[in-house]
């Protein structure tokens, strides 16, 4: 997984309902994103890429607070 591949299957799975490769590089400053040298889970790299282990990335967006669409207000009914 990366970022750039990480974006559309987030909103695919609706886990977010909108977010950019860039907007998942800036949750990646987050304290608790686990990637990381000093982190539990590594990156990988994939020519220039950084990749993820795809359960965990996953994970991490099905078990914390919502995120992406940031700027986007939340729909009306």
């Amino acid at each position: 997984m990366t970022f750039t591949t990480g974006a559309p299957l987030l909103m695919e799975l609706g886990l977010v309902e909108s977010i950019t490769p860039d907007g998942l590089r800036y949750i990646s400053r987050r304290r608790d994103w686990p990637f990381g040298p000093d982190k539990k889970h590594q990156y990988g790299h994939l020519g220039n890429a950084k990749t993820m282990d795809t359960e965990v990335f996953l994970e991490y967006f099905r078990t914390g607070p919502p995120r992406g669409g940031r700027g986007r207000p939340p729909r009306r009914s």
